[in-house]
């Protein structure tokens, strides 16, 4: 459980910002409505993340790659009472992992490490419904965790099951790069997925010919810790709700920011061949990298505000949506806190106020015809999934 933070922080979609507004259109709307994020990597992690070179600076890293600094993060998860509040899925009642999968071919000319500077987005918060045919829509997927049985796996989170060994979420992110920009208006746009799908073909379009490592990212939510609350429960059929307010999961998404040391990742590429099955133990031993399963690493909060625990609302008033998603402006900004301590352990101070909390009035243009009402339904579209061993694609596998 080596979270390095869980905070409302996205330098990528609001960098330099909480939960404020200051343009109008589709896309300044949605990056300036933040959600509570748990966020794994390098210290430096910051509102104002900018470069790389900010990221390989950092202290230490909750990776236990060593030279990974990298930034990786995604939606906290909470359970929704009838009462309206929510218990976030952490803490000592719920326990999680998160486990990350670096593939690529064992051809090493084939593949090409991240740029410095480089950034993406896997996933869109909006959405609340499924495009089967979409390839990032195929990119997020669950599984309702049985280790003693079958664990069937959905676009969706799943609705009228138990799910006893917990939530599998799962994402996996563009592969194939333009070969000129590190980011994007969108922080998609530079970036495409493989011919066939979102985890297998090749990068076969001209506008995106360069092979980048397929990062693919599991988070195991141990949600049956809830289950005797489902009576208790909004909606008992699927009580659980992500933080940007979606209760489907097709709003699910990852973020990922580079931070490798340089030459690191080109290293690994080059000789992790060495064990078919994820093993990183046999790239440690070529000389790829260093690791440190032991190490911990954590920051203080920028966001002064409560993420965990029980709360009267999602943090930035993110109303619960579905089926369908319409923009609301948070009308409160908390406080920003500076500086911010790291260490091996939690840190046990917190930064002075640098920015105060403020309080706008706000004229929302949402009609509330999507607020979430009732019990969840199964979805009448979903996508057929078929697993492929293909002995030709290498990977190292590290949990954190």
């Amino acid at each position: 459980d080596n979270i390095l933070t869980t905070q409302r922080l996205d330098p990528i979609l609001s960098p330099g910002n909480v939960a404020t507004h200051v343009h109008s259109g589709e896309h300044v709307d949605r990056a300036l409505r933040l959600r509570c994020i748990l966020i794994l990597g390098g210290s430096n992690f910051s509102i104002n993340l900018t470069t790389t070179a900010e990221l390989r600076e950092s202290g230490c890293t909750s990776i236990p790659v060593q030279e990974d600094k990298s930034n990786y993060w995604y939606p906290h998860l909470y359970f929704q009472k009838n009462d309206g509040s929510f218990i976030a899925a952490n803490g000592s009642a719920v326990m999680y992992g998160q486990y990350y999968y670096y593939l690529f071919s064992d051809n090493s000319s084939v593949t090409t490490p991240f740029p410095d500077d480089f950034r993406m987005i896997s996933g869109d918060p909006d959405l609340r419904t499924l495009n089967a045919s979409s390839f990032a829509q195929q990119a997020v997927t669950f599984l309702c965790l049985n280790f003693d049985g079958e664990s069937p796996r959905t676009n969706e989170l799943p609705v009228d099951q138990d799910c006893p060994s917990g939530i599998r979420a799962q994402v996996n992110f563009p592969s194939c790069w333009d070969g000129v920009n590190v980011d994007s208006d969108d922080h998609k746009s530079h970036v495409a997925f493989p011919s066939t799908g979102p985890d297998n073909g090749t990068c076969e379009d001209a506008g995106y010919p360069i092979t980048l490592p397929r990062i693919f990212l599991e988070v195991y939510w141990i949600t049956s810790v809830f289950s005797a609350m489902r009576s208790e429960a909004m909606t008992p059929s699927q009580p659980f709700v992500f933080a940007n307010g979606d209760p489907t999961g097709y709003g699910y998404h990852a973020d990922f920011f580079n931070g490798w040391e340089p030459g690191v990742l080109q290293k690994a590429i080059n000789v992790c061949n060495c064990n078919p099955y994820g093993d990183p133990t046999c790239c440690v031993a070529a000389g790829a990298f260093t690791m440190d399963s032991k190490k911990q690493c954590y920051i203080s909060n920028t966001v002064d505000e409560q993420a965990l625990g029980n709360l009267s609302v999602l943090p930035g008033a993110n109303p619960v949506q579905a089926p369908c998603f319409e923009t609301y402006y948070p009308d409160f900004t908390p406080s920003l806190l500076d500086p911010v301590y790291v260490g091996q352990t939690a840190p046990n101070k917190t930064g002075e106020i640098v920015r105060v909390a403020t309080t706008i009035n706000v004229a929302q243009t949402a009609k509330e015809t999507c607020i979430r009402k009732g019990a969840a339904e199964r979805p009448t579209l979903g996508w057929t999934f078929l697993i492929v061993h293909v002995s030709s694609i290498w990977y190292f596998l590290y949990v954190v």
